[in-house]
């Protein structure tokens, strides 16, 4: 740790580093490609304070793929310093950082809204280029007099930009790459603004694979026409004066049955609603300044054609329109209508309930089958794995079609007008507003109050990313965060379902995997307060996957050890629960470990266990054994890693809250 500087080219192409790369707290030095090439890390990256500039190429092509955790005091990055890394979550730049060099953060997995620095003065060439998850707006500082060629190639879900007054040329470089133009290919963008009176310059190819017809290209009144002859711009096929009127959100979808919608208006002076389709009212129709109007979508006969339009805002006097877009789609099923999936067959009780409830899809996403499709495949991945598979007919499953405005899900920086407000945080993670998932999910068939604390919820966020977690309640209430992970197996979809819904939010297990080559602090020091957590879960009956004492008799499958039908898989291992020492776990490799589709024996045990309480049955161990079915195949042999990436990099542990969500709901209701 007292290490202060590492040299050029120190650790280059050394491929046979793994794992997670801690640079020293009082590193002041960092050469030029220090850790180029070192493809076989992986996790996060922490830049420690008293390292202010990053040499080029200085990680280049590492692909660590975790977060990157960037300081303020960082004065000057080089080229090439993070590219090829995949680097994922949202990136939050030094304040006072004035250069982004060429190919500076090429091809990662940003997400989120990208806010550039105050006083940024140049972009280089490719220098976010590829991060096709960076959503939202982008705003260009104003002083930035150049944007370099692909320096936003293939961002394709960003959704608009603003571009300064300081703004002298937006470049592309010529012949046919895909990646040549400062814009090309962000086929997302549905608007630009320009600030500057006079046109930038703009390089042919710069705005390549975006749709010039789709939008109106908002320029200051004054300069309208000089955009519309101007190279480049002129291919806009929209071209009009800004003006402040805007509507959050601008868009609207409903299925067959009547949706209301609350929007704001926000304008510079009196506004009023321009035209509408027959189908739609507006109330009120007119008013000034910021407020609120609802917007009702009339019912359609099922069987219908779907049906698009558009609501015209418009400013008085100064003939200024803003559109909000409205779609209605025909589906089977209405909004909130609640479908059963799965009636249990076996319990005393009228079975277990799992409550499976999509966030972030809007109604073409429901009509065109995607949303319940992701759902049904969700549940089969929770019932794919023993000893669920086994135990499947104890559970009711149910779904619902709540409809969201937009697709996706937020972030930090960027707003997704989504049903249960679900949000990335920051890029570790999800949230949403838990008590409007409760209630929601208090109206699915045999759910109630008191139940609701032995339900499992699965959110289902419309969601490439990995990044799953459980917020979990100590009542036994927990609501699982599963997204349509892309990623290589074993961190797809069904990896994300089976840790986090199955693991964690029903089974109450905890996680086996290692982030920390350390001892786990038994002393319960603030600064590690894992062990007495653990402790505390063990306690509670959870977690019953780990141990913090290593010896054969006292850990809690002592009995597995010793049993012949287990002894060839089961014994005692070290590392778990983030530490590599200090905690133990009871086989090497299981789902909570590394997302293989395989829990531990006593894993299985404790789910079991849990079933047959909350069906009313008596758990019997020999009844477990008859009934167990294990997969030694699955949990001896190790994961691929095509993608580069390991568990370590976007497993998340549980958030758990205290007390019972019940509490907290009742005594809202009473105030």
């Amino acid at each position: 740790d007292a290490l202060e500087e590492i040299g050029d080219q120190c650790f280059l192409d050394c491929k046979g580093f793994y794992g997670e790369l801690k640079l020293p707290g009082h590193l002041k030095k960092l050469g030029v490609g220090a850790f180029k090439g070192c493809s076989n890390l992986t996790g996060n990256l922490v830049i420690p304070q008293s390292l202010t500039y990053i040499p080029t190429s200085a990680f280049e092509g590492c692909w660590l793929g975790g977060n990157l955790q960037l300081h303020n005091g960082i004065g000057a990055i080089g080229e090439s310093a993070f590219a090829n890394n995949g680097f994922k979550g949202e990136i939050i730049l030094p304040k006072d950082l004035r250069s982004i060099p060429n190919r500076c953060f090429y091809n990662n997995d940003f997400s989120g809204q990208l806010k550039l620095p105050e006083f940024l003065g140049s972009i280089g060439e490719r220098a976010f280029a590829y991060n096709w998850r960076l959503m939202g707006v982008l705003k260009i500082p104003e002083g930035v007099e150049n944007i370099a060629p692909g320096a936003f190639a293939q961002c394709r879900s960003l959704e608009g930009v603003i571009i300064p007054a300081s703004m002298e040329s937006i470049g592309a470089e010529s012949g046919n790459q895909t990646d040549g133009g400062a814009f090309q290919n962000c086929s997302g963008l549905g608007s630009i603004v320009c600030e500057g009176t006079m046109p930038a310059y703009v390089q042919s190819g710069a705005f390549d694979g975006v749709s010039k017809d789709n939008f109106t290209l908002e320029v200051p009144e004054s300069a309208v026409h000089q955009y519309q002859a101007a190279s480049g711009w002129c291919d806009f096929k929209r071209i009009a004066a800004h003006h402040e009127l805007v509507c959050r959100p601008s868009v609207a979808c409903a299925l067959n049955s009547q949706h209301k919608q609350t929007l704001t208006i926000n304008a510079e002076g009196e506004w009023e609603v321009a035209s509408k389709p027959d189908w739609c009212d507006v109330t009120p129709s007119s008013g000034t300044h910021k407020t609120e109007v609802t917007l009702t979508v009339k019912s359609m006969a099922k069987g219908s054609a779907n049906r698009e339009g558009k609501v015209v805002f418009r400013l008085k006097k100064k003939d200024y329109t803003h559109e909000c877009s409205v779609s209605q789609y025909n589906y089977e099923y209405a909004e909130d209508q609640w479908l059963t999936l799965q009636k249990a067959t076996k319990g005393n009780n009228g079975g277990i309930n799992i409550v499976v409830l999509g966030d972030g899809f809007n109604a073409k996403d429901i009509a065109d089958g995607s949303y319940l499709r992701s759902v049904k495949q969700e549940v089969e991945y929770f019932f794919g794995i023993e000893p669920y598979k086994t135990y499947r007919n104890y559970f009711n499953v149910y779904t619902a079609f709540p409809l969201s405005t937009e697709t996706g899900v937020g972030t930090v920086n960027t707003i997704r007008y989504n049903r249960f407000n679900t949000t990335f945080t920051g890029g570790v993670g999800l949230k949403a507003d838990y008590d409007e998932v409760f209630d929601y999910a208090l109206g699915a068939p045999t759910v109630s109050a008191a139940n609701l604390d032995q339900t499992l919820i699965i959110v289902v966020p419309n969601s490439t990313d990995y990044g799953g977690i459980c917020q979990m309640w100590e009542s036994g209430a927990a609501i699982a965060f599963c997204p349509l992970s892309t990623y290589e197996y074993p961190f797809d979809t069904r990896g994300v379902v089976q840790h986090e819904a199955g693991g964690h939010g029903f089974g109450k297990l905890g996680d086996e995997y290692i982030y920390h080559n350390a001892f786990i602090d038994a002393c319960g020091c603030s600064c590690c307060p894992h062990a007495d957590e653990l402790r505390a879960y063990l306690a509670m009956g959870w977690y019953e996957n780990l141990s913090l004492t290593g010896k054969m008799h006292s850990v809690g499958w002592s009995h597995l050890i010793y049993d012949d039908r287990y002894s060839d898989i089961v014994d005692i291992f070290e590392g778990g629960y983030m530490h590599s020492r200090g905690v133990f776990r009871s086989e090497q490799n299981s789902c909570m470990n590394n997302d293989i589709p395989y829990y531990s024996t006593i894993s299985r045990q404790s789910i079991v266990k849990r079933i047959k309480r909350y069906a009313g049955e008596t758990f019997s161990f020999e009844d477990f054994v008859k009934n167990d079915k294990r997969d030694v195949a699955t949990a001896t042999r190790s994961t691929m890693r095509n993608d580069s990436r390991t568990a370590h990099t976007y497993q998340h542990a549980p958030v758990v809250h205290k007390g019972s969500p019940l509490k907290k709901r009742m005594s809202k209701r009473k105030k």
